[in-house]
């Protein structure tokens, strides 16, 4: 039996889309993100919340949240620290080649009432990447913590 030289390249088509759906192609497009903002890209679009820390002060509590978020659309992973206090960084670090990105420049969500900064991307295709971050209680004096997520 013959198939047609149509049906052949339907079938390859196919192939290829349901490849690319499964994410075989995931990886080079997630390098090409390393240093991208998850929000102008796209990415932020499916983020999840993969790990989260809460970033705790002796004497207060907590005084703010450290996140690492993932696409999994664009296979990256960027940190996410918010808290009252307008006083805080945090850094996506891949764990393997040690490549991080930062923020430190605080800007106020009013809707949350809280202040909050977040890294660019780095690729995460089969990797394993953290977060962490920093955070003061809202006098931005005392009350610093520092905290890690697990990796993801």
């Amino acid at each position: 039996m013959r198939i047609s030289t149509t049906l052949k390249r339907a079938a390859a088509v196919g192939a290829v889309t349901v490849a690319l759906a499964a994410g075989v192609g995931g990886t080079a497009n997630a390098a090409g993100r390393d240093g991208q903002d998850p929000i102008s890209s796209g990415c932020a679009a499916d983020a999840i919340t993969a790990r989260s820390v809460p970033l705790n002060a002796d004497g207060i509590g907590q005084v703010g949240t450290i996140e690492l978020r993932y696409s999994p659309s664009c296979r990256t992973v960027w940190a996410r620290v918010y808290s009252r206090g307008g006083n805080l960084w945090a850094n996506v670090v891949r764990q393997r080649d040690n490549q991080r990105e930062g923020c430190d420049r605080s800007s106020w969500d009013s809707g949350a009432g809280q202040y909050y900064c977040y890294t660019a991307m780095v690729d995460d295709a089969n990797y394993k990447s953290y977060a962490v971050g920093n955070a003061t209680d809202s006098s931005g004096q005392i009350g610093s913590h520092a905290g890690y997520t697990d990796s993801y």
